[in-house]
């Protein structure tokens, strides 16, 4: 305290030495400015000069609050935004670890929307466990009416009755023999999928549903296969909907895809849509539940547009939680190496990558490690041997139809070649052995020498090289 004294002391001892002068010597001032005249001595025209120096300050400061008053707002919100989903988090863990865990999946994606976490909405759904199915409704005798408590009725008087004479034991009933159903085939016969082919070619819309209803009953079609056909019917009826009257064929194609959770024209139509109406949340939400049950790299060239300003790092973290949740499946693994290889996170990328080539071989897998050898010194050779695995590698997935093979570049009710229905599948086509002309027979004096054999790796031995570094 003392010391600030001092200081204050040494300043105002020069302010104060400058006003005793300015008494002393006060002087005078004239100005003369477009008719106006004026007299005043020095004091008053520095005082009127430190005025308007503190009114322009003033007004400084308070324009430089007035531009930084929206960032400020909105901090503030984000801040609350986050304080809202930190509680909602807490909140859900609390519900969670206490068994309630119906208001646990509601706060955890509560807290997920919040905080604007995809990432946190994965984990929390796999850390919380889906409520089990409520069980059977008991009946249970409603309470009474009117008052809260009611006066109980009087007891009847005791009579003295004789016993009853002893009722005979009735004979066991006779066995019922029991009738078991026999289950639905896995595959329809030929006529059904024959029947339900020609209502699809012919646009009969209804009547492939009736179809369908038909043969389920009947116990000729398996309760899967149905829900697949009921997406294939409503999933068509929105391709031809889809230009004339777009609300009807998104809602087509979300009862497609409610039919059968893991059909995916159905998801890439509702996708589509999304996007190209710019909403993120419920195009990432859609991809999430389709992912789990049908992971497939078109999806995610689908959902490109919504993440093309995302900065490396981001999209890296967003596809590292698509390879969680689905982690024997391959196509997260490689949508994570290629974001990887893109943000230069080389481990990363040999990790997802490795993880990918093990389940299925793919030909962007063994390009993408390629790459990855050519940035490591020394690692041409093993570039190579990717690359020759690459050549090697099957075909890119695209619509096949299971019954005859053929491809198309997108996906429709029935096949164009053979006319088969419901049988357009995202998957990769078979390769076909090529069979070369046998040699014709030559004499043996006539033989060429054999040329020396080419050195080659073997496939065991350069995954094991590449396993050791």
């Amino acid at each position: 305290m003392l010391l600030r004294l001092i200081v204050l002391l040494i300043f105002m001892s020069p302010v104060v030495l400058a006003t005793l002068w300015f008494s002393d010597n006060a002087g005078t001032v004239q100005v003369e400015w477009l008719g106006w005249h004026v007299d005043t001595n020095v004091p008053v025209l520095l005082g009127i000069l430190l005025a308007v120096f503190m009114l322009f300050s003033g007004l400084t400061r308070l324009s430089a609050l007035v531009a930084d008053l929206p960032a400020k707002l909105g901090k503030s919100r984000q801040a609350r935004g986050r304080e809202k989903g930190m509680l909602a988090l807490l909140a859900a863990l609390d519900a969670a670890e206490s068994g309630d865990v119906g208001d646990g999946r509601r706060l955890g994606a509560e807290a997920a929307r919040l905080l604007d976490s995809p990432e946190l909405a994965a984990r929390l759904d796999r850390l919380i466990p889906r409520p089990a199915a409520p069980p059977a409704a008991t009946l249970r005798p409603e309470p009474a009416k009117g008052r809260l408590f009611a006066k109980k009725p009087p007891a009847p008087p005791v009579v003295e009755r004789e016993p009853p004479p002893p009722v005979k034991a009735a004979p066991p009933p006779a066995p019922v023999a029991v009738v078991e159903t026999p289950a639905a085939p896995a595959d329809p016969s030929a006529e059904d999928a024959a029947a339900f082919a020609a209502k699809l070619r012919d646009g009969e819309w209804a009547a492939a549903q009736a179809c369908i209803d038909a043969t389920l009953s009947a116990g000729r079609l398996s309760p899967a296969l149905a829900a697949r056909w009921r997406a294939v019917v409503l999933e068509g009826q929105a391709c031809l909907d889809s230009q004339d009257d777009p609300a009807r064929s998104l809602r087509l194609a979300r009862e497609a895809l409610a039919a059968d959770p893991g059909f995916l024209p159905a998801a890439l139509h509702v996708l589509r849509q999304e996007v190209s109406e710019g909403r993120r949340s419920e195009a990432e939400a859609v991809l999430a539940a389709v992912w789990r049950s049908a992971p497939a790299r078109i999806l995610l060239e689908t959902c490109a547009p919504l993440w093309r300003e995302d900065d490396a790092e981001s999209r890296l973290k967003r596809l590292e939680a698509l390879a969680e949740w689905a982690p024997h499946d391959p196509e997260g693994h490689l949508a994570a190496g290629e974001a990887a290889v893109a943000a230069a996170k080389w481990g990363v990328a040999r990790r997802h990558l490795m993880a990918a080539l093990k389940i299925a071989p793919d030909a962007l897998g063994c390009r993408l490690m390629a790459e990855i050898e050519d940035k490591e010194p020394g690692g041409a050779e093993r570039a190579e041997i990717w690359r020759r695995r690459e050549r090697e590698a099957p075909a890119a997935p695209t619509w096949v139809c299971e019954a005859c093979g053929a491809t198309s570049g997108s996906w429709a009710p029935y096949c164009s070649a053979c006319a088969a229905g419901a049988a357009i599948q995202w998957t990769r086509p078979a390769h076909k052995p090529e069979n070369p002309p046998a040699p014709a027979s030559v004499p043996p004096s006539a033989e060429a020498p054999p040329a020396p054999a080419e050195p080659r790796v073997s496939r065991i031995q350069a995954e094991s090289e590449i396993e050791k570094l």
